[in-house]
């Protein structure tokens, strides 16, 4: 039996939803987020708990606020924006989204239809 752990002790600690403690102001989670906040005796937050869109919405905040800030090659970077980093490597292992491949094979479908040639052919034709 694997013994679990809390990283911090808590006695008569509750958990209560993340906008109960957080305005929306703070941090706005989407409507499938999930996220919550145990409490002390006291009232004090002492941890947080964020399902993975949750997680993301936070993510993303903090890396829309440094998209204008910092140089592409410094937005990209792992060390100067780890929550970037993060939301790729998440989001890399995350399963897609089958209204989106749906959507995707419709967009690639319709193009073909319509006669649009790719990129790749243009360049290539172009000797690019």
């Amino acid at each position: 039996m694997v013994k679990k752990l809390l990283p911090t002790k808590i006695k008569n600690a509750k958990l209560v939803p993340w906008e109960k403690l957080a305005s929306k102001s703070v941090f706005k989670l989407e409507k499938n987020s999930r996220a919550g906040v145990v409490l002390d005796k006291q009232g004090a937050p002492r941890i947080f708990i964020f399902d993975t869109n949750a997680f993301l919405d936070v993510l993303s905040e903090i890396d829309e606020k440094l998209i204008d800030k910092l140089s592409d090659k410094e937005y990209a970077s792992k060390s100067v924006n780890p929550a970037g980093w993060l939301i790729d490597e998440i989001e890399s292992k995350l399963p897609l989204n089958q209204d989106f491949v749906a959507s995707l094979k419709n967009s690639i479908d319709e193009a073909k239809k319509k006669g649009w040639v790719p990129f790749s052919k243009i360049q290539a034709d172009l000797g690019l």
